[in-house]
């Protein structure tokens, strides 16, 4: 089991663009709920936050063992995230990626997360 947090600087003049990008999943979100299993993501959840004038978008995820890349996706809703993703994300930015350090869930939630093992 793989738990993420992780942060992306957007592009100085794409911070329309990444907003729009967020609209689309939030107006598509049946669509990315279809390709969480072929990626094993039992969770997926998108922070948008600004900060000093800059706008970043921060993912957290929890996601089982051998999972399929969303890269290799055949979804079109995937294609559409990754062309959104290359379009707006800075990638010259050393993005924060947070070391997870413990969970905490009641004993149910725990047996459904393992269960995606």
């Amino acid at each position: 089991m793989k738990t993420e947090f992780d942060t992306f600087r957007i592009k100085l003049g794409k911070e329309t663009r990444a907003r729009e990008w967020m609209q689309v999943l939030r107006d598509r979100k049946a669509e990315c709920i279809q390709t969480l299993e072929r990626e094993k993501m039992v969770l997926e959840t998108i922070f948008m936050t600004e900060k000093h004038g800059r706008l970043y978008l921060s993912w957290f995820s929890i996601q089982g063992d051998n999972a399929e890349s969303v890269e290799s996706s055949e979804h079109e809703i995937d294609k559409l995230h990754g062309a959104f993703w290359d379009e707006c994300v800075d990638k010259t930015f050393t993005l924060d990626t947070f070391e997870h350090v413990v969970t905490f869930a009641p004993e149910r939630m725990q047996k459904a997360l393992d269960s995606y093992k």
